[in-house]
């Protein structure tokens, strides 16, 4: 019985290993025209290859952005930023007709990510974003088994 352990300790590292990172996004245009308008999205990126080198962008797997009743969708450009392994936000531009909408990660970390709308004509519209994960099932599965793990070596315990 003393392989337990081990076993489970090889199954938390496998769960680890290739996570994708999900996670959603909000922001408020606050200068130009549009200033006071919301957008919300979500995003996903494979970290697996992240080796923590001074700059990465890693392409996203999925994207979704809603502003003006306009939904932005995953494209080629669509990337995940890192510095020295720290997310600093998302990179993202889609030119439309009439418009181009920019998402740029930031310079220290995600807190000093933006976002820029550019009509055509007229004047650009500018703001921030904010990221946040949203946990993974791997990751709840593996802390339930983790719980299980502990409640089945503290029942043995008590035998």
């Amino acid at each position: 019985m003393r392989s337990h352990p081990s076993l489970i300790a090889a199954a938390a590292l496998l769960a680890t290993a290739a996570q994708a990172a999900t996670g959603t996004l909000q922001g408020l245009l606050d200068a130009g025209p549009l200033a006071g308008t919301t957008f919300t999205g979500s995003y996903s990126y494979d970290d697996s290859g992240l080796t923590g080198a001074t700059f990465e962008q890693i392409a996203l797997t999925g994207f979704s952005l809603t502003l003006l009743s306009d939904v932005f969708s995953l494209n080629t450009s669509a990337t995940a930023d890192f510095g020295s392994g720290v997310f600093l936000g998302l990179s993202y531009t889609d030119a439309r007709t009439g418009y181009t909408l920019t998402l740029s990660s930031g310079s220290v970390d995600a807190s000093d990510a933006f976002v820029h709308y550019q009509p055509t004509t007229g004047l650009e519209s500018s703001g921030g974003y904010t990221v946040s994960a949203v946990p993974e099932p791997a990751s709840y599965a593996l802390l339930i088994g983790g719980l299980c793990s502990l409640s089945l070596m503290a029942r043995r315990r008590q035998r």
